[in-house]
């Protein structure tokens, strides 16, 4: 994703307008929306400073997790195939 489109995410939806809710489940779906590690470290930023919510950290910290294990392997493209 590029940086445009982290800023777009950040400028509709900013964490203090996602993370205000009570309720898990639209926090969730705009984590699973995040493609970005770098809008999922704000989002995490965000609620560690304010609301504290564990279920709301660990789906961040999986989020971040699951972006990071989708990033390319620079080494795969250049291990031979077996």
């Amino acid at each position: 994703m590029s940086e445009h489109d982290t800023e777009a995410i950040l400028e509709r939806l900013p964490p203090e307008t996602l993370l205000d809710s009570d309720h898990l489940r639209p926090i969730q779906a705009g984590i699973r929306c995040m493609d970005s590690i770098e809008t999922v470290q704000q989002y995490l930023a965000h609620e560690n400073a304010n609301r504290n919510r564990t279920q709301v950290q660990d789906a961040l910290r999986m989020r971040a997790r699951d972006l990071r294990d989708e990033e390319p392997d620079d080494d795969a493209e250049t291990a031979p195939v077996l």
